[in-house]
């Protein structure tokens, strides 16, 4: 099997491995290499022997310098996004993937997953807020990932420059919007996305297809800005393009174009891929575009022929002698083609451990995530308006189906069922309603927050934190508007404080069940079709439609795990009070019945608060760790 990526290696000073951002002073650039670089899928995993294995990428390499753009082209499927998130530290070794090669930066060798926080990677897909808007969303970046050295003042003027070379400043203060949400246009949402990763002025900086979705204006003007970007801060950029125009072709200063077989055909200058194939047998049509050629006679032309005449078959792999991993500091790819303000290789890096450093301190990252979250809050109307008229309609509804139901004589055993199913129907809706929102909008979210922690902007604690401080103050509001619209209608008898606290406590602990199954699916659709899953165990094992005594032994744990049993019993031992089952014989013997069927003590009072607040905290670290283990591999 092939070795995995070499051992890690510390830039210099100059370079951004230290994980210190660059200031405006233009630095001395850097280089990044790669060489023999595979990746392959594995399938039939079972056993090792029977283990087979689809190659994506067979021994890429190439060379990015200082100051220069470099394209990967390539037809569907020839892995140019596969190689670009190995590049960026985006997938790892595993189960299903083996990956093997040598990245260097600066001509150390390093392990891009430990690197990929020194890396501005700006994904296919613009994973920003919908309720933000451009200016906020660079000043965002800006505030979190600048270090302390770069005053308040100077992040502002970066984002003022940013906003104008990138065409934003008529658009700077729109909403970014999305597919429902009216906000800017699809190439102002692409270039705010760029510049969220170029504020930060990055050595590094990969693209993943900047053009798709965009008209071909709008797509020439974002790779001509990156372009002017490269040329002035000495910026390394690398980007994935499917089939680019002529005049967006010439724009890029190098290019590396992968075939089938998950093979590099072509890497160096842009001027040398039309000589490349005529040499082997595929001249270039007259007032053909290169990149057109090139795409067309891969896909056309038989693999075997390919092959046969050399296409494959370049300088590299006669200079490394067949795919040598040695990190002897001298990798010798066809060279590509520097820029002119140069850039020069550091021979005396040392070798160490990179441990990439978040500038921002934790008080200011949950400043900064919980003003973002408040804003977005306030800004989705429409959710809001969905949340609390969802709440306020079905619960209306409930206070007239069940109309004085807690007033009524509850010797009588209908009357005192009645009462009983209408604070659990109540209580059923509290934990549908609060949990309902979560599970739908934090699948939209979570890319955001996966783009926003690989690159280093904060952590998992104060995002949980702040998601924590603006979502609690809502449950409350939609606990309290809850039992205003249901306790004087239905006529409950416990106290109104406390019944809006043990709402409370329900929404905060299947709120956290929701935001940890939001951790574990990829959008909304999964989400939805996972609320059943979910929340039907917790009817089965509240013990109010079916004993717990009556379910098998081995399967009563579960139980632990349903706020809605915990909660249901608080509220019963609030609302059946001495006042209302000592009324009467009657109703003293229903009370005792419904308490000794379902195993409700009032000396446990405390242990079923703690079991709420343990649901809540516990599901909520569970989500977070979830986030970080999904971070580890491609988004």
């Amino acid at each position: 099997m092939a070795s995995t990526f070499q051992s890690i290696g510390q830039r210099s000073p100059s370079g951004v491995n230290t994980g210190q951002r660059r200031s405006s002073v233009l630095s001395s650039g850097t280089t990044f290499s790669w060489s023999d670089v595979s990746f392959s899928v594995n399938k039939n995993s079972t056993k090792a022997a029977d283990t087979e294995s689809t190659v994506i990428l067979d021994k890429a390499y190439g060379t990015l310098m200082p100051g220069t753009l470099t394209a990967i082209l390539g037809p569907s499927g020839s892995g140019k996004s596969s190689l670009l998130n190995i590049l960026a530290g985006r997938v790892t070794n595993s189960a299903k993937t083996t990956i093997s090669g040598t990245v260097l930066v600066n001509n150390s060798s390093v392990d891009p997953v430990e690197n990929r926080a020194n890396v501005a990677y700006v994904l296919q897909d613009d994973c920003l807020p919908k309720t933000t808007t451009p200016k906020e969303a660079l000043m965002f970046s800006a505030s979190l990932r600048l270090g302390v050295k770069v005053t308040q003042k100077e992040k502002k003027e970066r984002v003022d420059n940013m906003l104008e070379e990138l065409g934003l400043v008529d658009c700077q203060n729109t909403l970014v919007g999305d597919d429902l949400t009216k906000g800017i246009s699809g190439g102002e949402r692409k270039r705010t996305a760029i510049g969220v990763e170029l504020v930060t002025q990055p050595d590094l900086v990969f693209l993943d297809e900047p053009t798709s979705g965009l008209d071909s204006y709008a797509a020439w003007r974002c790779v001509t800005t990156l372009k002017k970007i490269s040329r002035e801060d000495n910026a390394t950029i690398l980007a994935t393009i499917h089939q680019p125009s002529s005049e967006i072709f010439q724009q890029f200063d190098n290019v590396i174009v992968l075939g089938k077989r998950g093979r590099v055909v072509f890497s160096g200058p842009v001027e040398g891929l039309s000589e490349h194939f005529a040499k082997k047998g595929y001249p270039n049509p007259p007032d053909t575009n290169p990149s057109d050629h090139a795409l067309f006679v891969i896909m056309t032309s038989p693999v075997d022929d390919q092959f046969a005449s050399g296409l494959y078959d370049n300088d590299h792999d006669n200079a490394n002698g067949g795919g040598n991993n040695s990190n002897d500091g001298s990798l010798k790819e066809v060279p590509l083609k520097e820029a002119s303000v140069g850039g020069s290789i550091d021979e005396k890096a040392a070798p160490g451990v990179y441990i990439p450093l978040i500038e921002a301190s934790f008080f200011k990252q949950f400043r900064w995530l919980l003003k973002r979250e408040i804003r977005c809050t306030y800004r989705d109307a429409g959710s809001l308006i969905g949340r609390f008229g969802g709440t306020i309609f079905l619960n209306i509804l409930f206070g007239l189906i069940f109309l004085d139901a807690g007033r009524s004589n509850d010797a009588n055993t209908v009357n005192f069922n009645n009462h009983f199913g209408s604070l659990t129907l109540v209580t059923i809706s509290a934990m549908f309603g609060t949990a309902s929102p979560a599970l739908l909008q934090f699948p939209a979210e979570r890319p955001v927050f996966l783009r926003e922690y690989s690159t280093g902007t904060y952590t998992i604690i104060p995002y949980l934190f702040s998601k924590m401080a603006v979502e609690a103050p809502l449950l409350f509001t939609q606990s309290l508007c809850q039992t205003l619209c249901t306790y004087f209608l239905i006529g409950f008898q416990g106290n109104f404080g406390l019944f809006v606290t043990v709402f409370w406590l329900l929404g905060l602990a299947s709120n956290s069940v929701a935001i940890c199954a939001g951790c574990v699916v990829d959008d909304v659709k999964k989400a939805a079709e996972l609320t059943p899953l979910i929340f039907v165990p917790q009817l089965l094992f509240s013990g109010f439609f079916v004993a717990i005594n009556a379910i098998p032994v081995w399967l009563r744990w579960a139980q632990w795990l349903c706020s809605l049993k915990y909660t249901l019993n608080l509220l019963l031992l609030i609302e059946f009070n001495n006042d209302v089952c000592g009324a009467s014989p009657g109703a003293q013997a229903n009370c005792n019945s419904l308490f000794a069927r379902n195993d409700i003590q009032t000396s446990l009072i405390w242990f079923y608060i703690l079991i709420l607040m343990c649901l809540f905290l516990g599901f909520r670290f569970l989500g977070g760790l979830l986030l970080i283990n999904r971070s580890r591999t491609v988004f």
